[in-house]
């Protein structure tokens, strides 16, 4: 299943490279706006970074947000369009500012405890401090892991508001480690790449389209659980039966729609 999750992340990526591009201009441009706001902000007054960093968060999710409208689109084998994300902008914008803010006020407090906390046990050698730090840490990262489905939940379950994405979003995780462990490490690989490209290509909207292409073929497995649960009550109880996924088979649809994608075919694309 994540091999071709691989191909068709890539051939959507591919396929629309260029309305990618112009994409992510948009996100290079707020990052820049934000940079020169949080210079400015410091120049004003120590502390006022701290804030200007949760409403600059809070601008740039709502970005990635209404783009996740196209992504959704992408991994649908449907067309992307700017007058899609435009509209997507007056629906979403609120829980794109509130799951930003929440990211960065987030951010903010772990930085404050991770350093309080740290000082505790390198400067009072109190163990108790130490353990809190990697508690910390664990929590950090487990909720990195569970956040990248947040924007797809939105956009592929239907009345998913701000808190059944967020409970979804560690739920799917939990019963998914190692499918959303290889995403993220999938993920980090792109924003690697991203960075030496000056977030051009892939850029943080391919990370979303990355997450929503992902999360899509995921949920097939749900609708396959809930057609067995039909036929036998106890099925979703049998943790062994649920683990029996027949992936050629819930994604042969998607695979006959994708085609075999030979790569000359990327190279000289009217071949």
């Amino acid at each position: 299943m994540f091999k071709f999750f691989i191909k068709k992340n890539f051939c959507d990526g591919w396929d629309n490279f260029f309305f990618l591009v112009l994409s992510n201009a948009i996100t290079i441009v707020l990052l820049f706006g934000a940079y020169f706001a949080l210079r400015a902000a410091d120049s004003i007054n120590p502390y006022l970074p701290f804030a200007a960093f949760i409403l600059v968060s809070g601008i740039l999710m709502v970005q990635l947000f209404a783009w996740g409208a196209n992504a959704a689109k992408l991994a649908d084998f449907r067309s992307p369009s700017f007058a899609v994300f435009f509209s997507a902008l007056k629906s979403v914008w609120k829980i794109g500012f509130a799951f930003g803010a929440m990211i960065a006020l987030s951010l903010l407090l772990a930085r404050f405890a991770i350093a309080y906390y740290l000082t505790l046990y390198f400067r009072d050698g109190n163990v108790i401090g130490l353990v809190v730090t990697a508690g910390l840490g664990w929590f950090l990262l487990v909720s990195a892991i569970s956040l990248q489905y947040f924007i797809p939940l939105y956009f592929l379950q239907e009345n998913n508001g701000f808190k059944k994405c967020l409970k979804k979003s560690f739920i799917i995780f939990y019963d998914n480690v190692f499918f959303s462990i290889e995403l993220f490490i999938y993920n980090l690989v792109i924003f690697v790449i991203s960075c030496v490209t000056f977030m051009i290509i892939p850029g943080l909207n391919g990370i979303v389209l990355s997450s929503m292409n992902a999360l899509r073929l995921r949920l097939y497995k749900y609708d396959w659980i809930e057609k067995m649960s039909e036929q036998d009550p106890d099925f979703e109880k049998n943790r062994d039966k649920r683990n029996e996924v027949p992936w050629d088979e819930l994604l042969a649809e998607d695979m006959e729609s994708l085609g075999p994608r030979k790569l000359t075919s990327f190279i000289f694309p009217w071949r």
